[in-house]
């Protein structure tokens, strides 16, 4: 066992009894039963055919693994993309809700929005714990999780502004952070997500998210991830689609020294459809992995998987999907495609689409390509006039945009190209 793992089974055992609801029976079973799972499994290494492009392990040997303190004095809270756009506002900062930073007022009757300490003793989070998990490290999740949301929209109630999450790193340390999302028969909402840390904050920061769709249900979720370069960013998200509901869940990656964006989507009811879309945009040293499950257990169901990724200096981006169709799961229609243009001969892009198939009567496809800006299309705007760095932004931009376009809200999909027209002025793209 790692010494990361033994720290972490040392934090679970000191302070197992100050967790969220360790009253509760089932939980403090369910909690235990998690940690005895990793500490059995251990911490993900490259051995394993789903994390061959990622050390988690040796990175996190030489991270700052004790739990991150509550923080005290003023937080400085950095401007995000979706401040101009009117919602409601959930603060976390070091995995702590901080209600004196978030404004929750005037959610509609029938929206239940409360801290994870809350939600834990709610009946319709319970089934959301106890489901298998898709992925090994969300059991240290599990048994860790400090803090979070709970959200549950009744049947037929619509969460009419989007709910910003924003989750802000202060100080250095771990901190484990889980989300229990929970829409009734015809419910929508949206949630936009910002994790961003302050500079010199070398967090670990472990989210996990369980969301549950009933039927006719819609959800979208807009991410972006912007935390400092010495952070380690780990979330995982796993969703059930019941019949004829609609998830899309797009993610911007822009941070983190290390970062893992984990997916798992199930369809569990006919008519449902996924969208799993997101964009990259890194340099200098960064390492950014999406790793994407769709798992059609059922038939008449869609769904589309598209990232765009930018790499710059000796950064490296991975992505690997899966898209699982089952013997019964007839007129499946899956789609999967990743792009990535290099802009330096020193960065790196490892990808790995998948099609398992056990059902004939499908339409499925996936691809990928990997490549440079394109010399003709570069001569042709300096032809024109256009200066070399403008030139290649705009190509960088049109390249980017495709994934942007699978945003539906538009103030958010004009907020992500803002964050990609600053990160050129940071240095992205640059000659």
């Amino acid at each position: 066992m790692t010494d990361a793992a033994t720290k972490f089974i040392e934090t679970y055992e000191r302070e197992r009894n100050s967790l969220p609801a360790a009253d509760l029976p089932w939980l403090d079973a369910r909690r235990d039963e998690a940690m005895k799972s990793f500490a059995e499994a251990g911490l993900p290494h490259r051995r394993l055919e789903d994390w061959r492009y990622t050390d988690l392990r040796q990175l996190l040997s030489k991270a700052s693994l004790a739990p991150a303190p509550a923080h005290e004095g003023v937080v400085l809270l950095p401007t995000t993309a979706f401040d101009a756009i009117d919602g409601h506002r959930l603060v976390f900062v070091n995995g702590r809700f901080r209600a004196d930073l978030s404004n929750l007022g005037g959610l509609p009757s029938g929206v239940t929005l409360v801290p994870l300490a809350e939600a834990l003793r709610a009946p319709w989070a319970r089934p959301l714990l106890e489901a298998p998990q898709a992925s090994g490290i969300v059991a240290l999740n599990t048994a860790m999780m400090g803090d979070g949301l709970g959200l549950h929209v009744a049947a037929g109630v619509r969460l009419g502004k989007p709910l910003h999450i924003l989750h802000f790193a202060a100080d250095a340390g771990a901190f484990h952070v889980r989300n229990l999302i929970r829409l009734e028969e015809g419910a929508e909402a949206t949630i936009f997500e910002t994790h961003a840390g302050a500079a010199a904050a070398s967090s670990f920061a472990d989210h996990a998210a369980d969301v549950s769709l009933a039927e006719g249900a819609r959800l979208a979720i807009v991410k972006v991830q912007d935390e400092a370069p010495s952070a380690i960013h780990l979330a995982t998200l796993t969703a059930r689609l019941d019949a004829r509901s609609h998830f899309a869940h797009f993610t911007m990656t822009l941070g983190a020294g290390l970062s893992r964006n984990q997916s798992f989507v199930t369809f569990a009811g006919e008519g449902a459809e996924a969208h799993v879309n997101g964009a990259v945009a890194l340099r200098g040293k960064q390492h950014g992995d999406h790793f994407v499950v769709i798992d059609h257990a059922v038939p008449h169901c869609a769904s589309a998987t598209l990232f765009k990724t930018v790499l710059d200096d000796s950064s490296t981006g991975v992505f690997q999907g899966r898209v699982l169709v089952r013997p019964d799961a007839q007129k499946t229609d899956g789609r999967q495609m990743t792009n990535a243009l290099l802009l330096s001969r020193d960065a790196a892009m490892n990808a790995k689409p998948e099609l398992e198939i056990y059902a004939d009567d499908v339409q499925c496809a996936h691809g990928s390509t990997i490549g440079e800006l394109s010399r003709e299309a570069l001569f042709y705007l300096r032809s024109r006039g256009i200066d070399e760095e403008t030139a290649r932004q705009l190509l960088i931009s049109a390249f980017l945009d495709a994934a942007f376009e699978t945003v539906a809200n538009e103030e958010a999909r004009e907020a992500l190209r803002g964050l990609a027209a600053n990160w050129f002025r940071l240095g992205g793209g640059a000659a």
